[in-house]
């Protein structure tokens, strides 16, 4: 008995010291929740919490830094897990990314998370990777003025144009009551990046294809929802669309999880469909390949695509050290299928909240069109469309103004995570070896005021280097183009990138590689639809701005009420 209960006992006390052994850690001098400090999990029931309530995952990181009132917090996310960190600080947030890249690189939860669905393209390396520099070197001519001029805005143009004559019919079918535009801007925003990636034709448009079904099924009746809102019928998408987007929510699933590894692999098991949509987008890739090569040996057609480019380059590596071209290698078909999932992503939110925020905003909305009638006059005076060139040459300050303020507004990637390679310091701390720090992109110094920081405990290079202005608090919650022009010596208004802070894209070497072509797309489209049509505003359920998160930042609702301009 006596043996009995000295085994219980020293099993309890055992048991009571692993708990506090297995206890969160907290890097001292770092604002922490002292919950999580207390739980074996830390933050993660709080933040899987929220993403069951909410959908949301990402507003964690915002709020947490103004929780502390600290630009810099500590969490823990998960059992056993070292402090991960929350940077609310855009200078040093661009120290980091500009100028600090030996200390800091995108770590192992980049490669975990893209790793199971592209484990060979770069976005899933470190910058160390070997591989990482052949990658970056097979796809460096995707974002050169050439390409983007010549192959990607001709191809942008184009669908926008679909685009726009799809939304004429429906307003026309409407008759000016709103309709969920989300399905069109997805699938217009799937269309370019195939046409850019791929060089598809218009038999593969899907807005085109919509267009030409309901001009044939012209006797349907519109189905009013309840909301006020009409439903349009919808054609069934391609097979590789269905693919890519069950592909893409996938990953979008990942980015949430605290396990992507596990997570992919569970799903890869467990979901005959997504391994379907795989096995289907690696025999698209290749057959779309196949041709390719076809053609370009036979010297047809030109360089039409990302594609005919990746394997140019790849023809002539072989080439020069006498090897036949690898055509389907992995690092190609990563390549390609990466440069479409987060080409498209990040353009379909970037859209969607695009014309949510000209609905909102009808004063902007009408200073936008007037700024381009003056700059396209000639296009104007002939009522027609302003040309490819003049959308991507013609300087409009107002139009990237409201561009920019739409992306500052509404980033699609409000959070960026990096890792600490060495021991180093951040804002006055010792930070270890391999600390995770989130730096968040919509909080303090974006959308909020910024969180005060004693200039002494700022990196030396964060205090020699000052490129950016700053917001006025009172309005930086406020949607407002104009911050971004300022006047030159001539009294002209002209636009300036660095008015103050913006991190859509990220920032340094590792930063978004697609921000040139998200630029130029959302460049033409927002040109071509504020030319073409009046966006009314909508009901408060309607322009809800809820969100939810996949890979970017997405609204819940996102309707369009037009009259077509003539």
């Amino acid at each position: 008995m006596g043996d009995a209960f000295f085994f219980v006992l020293a099993t309890l006390v055992g048991l009571y010291f692993f708990y506090r052994w297995a206890l969160p850690k907290p890097i001292p001098g770092i604002p922490y929740d002292k919950d999580a400090r207390n739980n074996l999990f830390g933050n993660l029931p709080e933040i899987v919490s929220r993403l069951q309530s909410t959908r949301r995952i990402r507003t964690f990181f915002t709020e947490h830094p103004q929780r502390h009132q600290s630009a810099l917090t500590q969490i823990w996310l998960g059992p056993l897990q070292k402090p991960s960190l929350i940077l609310a600080d855009f200078r040093e947030s661009q120290d980091i990314l500009l100028r600090r890249n030996s200390e800091f690189d995108r770590g192992s939860w980049y490669t975990d998370a893209f790793g199971g669905v592209l484990p060979s393209h770069h976005i899933a390396m470190l910058s160390t990777d070997p591989r990482f520099k052949g990658n970056r070197e097979l796809v460096k001519d995707l974002m050169t003025p050439n390409f983007l001029h010549e192959v990607s805005a001709p191809q942008i143009y184009a669908k926008t144009i679909a685009l726009v004559e799809l939304w004429d019919l429906k307003a026309k079918l409407a008759e000016n009551r709103p309709f969920n535009a989300r399905r069109d801007l997805f699938d217009a925003a799937i269309d370019i990046i195939n046409a850019v990636t791929f060089g598809l034709e218009d038999d593969q448009s899907t807005v085109k294809s919509q267009t030409d079904f309901l001009i044939s099924e012209s006797g349907f009746q519109l189905r009013l929802e309840a909301d006020g809102s009409v439903m349009f019928p919808e054609i069934s998408p391609l097979p590789i669309i269905t693919t890519i987007e069950e592909i893409g929510a996938h990953l979008g699933e990942q980015l949430k999880s605290p396990f992507p590894k596990l997570a992919h692999y569970f799903q890869m098991l467990t979901s005959p469909s997504l391994a379907k949509s795989f096995a289907r987008k690696e025999s698209f890739i290749r057959n779309e390949i196949d041709k390719a090569v076809v053609r370009l040996r036979r010297g047809e057609g030109g360089t039409r695509s990302a594609m005919d480019y990746i394997l140019l380059r790849e023809m002539n590596a072989a080439e020069k050290v006498g090897r036949k071209p690898l055509f389907h290698s992995r690092q190609i078909h990563d390549e390609l299928f990466g440069y479409i999932a987060a080409g498209h992503e990040t353009s379909l939110t970037t859209l969607s909240w695009m014309v949510k925020n000209l609905a909102d905003n009808p004063d902007i909305q009408t200073k936008l069109r007037l700024a381009l009638r003056e700059a396209y006059s000639e296009a104007d005076a002939k009522r027609q469309q302003p040309s490819i060139v003049e959308l991507w040459k013609v300087q409009v300050p107002y139009l990237d103004a409201v561009l920019e303020e739409t992306l500052r507004f509404d980033g699609p990637l409000p959070l960026v995570r990096r890792e600490a390679l060495i021991d180093t310091e951040l804002l006055g701390h010792k930070i270890p070896k391999g600390t995770s720090v989130f730096i968040v992109s919509d909080g303090p110094d974006y959308l909020h005021p910024p969180i005060p920081v004693r200039e002494c405990d700022r990196s030396p290079s964060s205090r020699q280097k000052r490129l950016y202005g700053s917001w006025d608090p009172s309005d930086m919650h406020l949607f407002r183009p104009e911050r971004w022009l300022k006047t030159n010596e001539k009294g002209n208004a002209i636009f300036d990138a660095q008015s103050g802070p913006m991190m859509a894209f990220s920032l340094g070497p590792r930063a978004c590689f697609g921000r040139r072509l998200a630029y130029l797309e959302a460049r033409i489209v927002l040109a071509l639809l504020v030319w073409n049509f009046e966006f009314h505003g909508l009901s408060d359920e309607l322009s809800s701005r809820d969100s939810y998160d996949t890979i970017t930042n997405n609204p819940c609702r996102c309707y369009v009420s037009l009259t077509k301009i003539t």
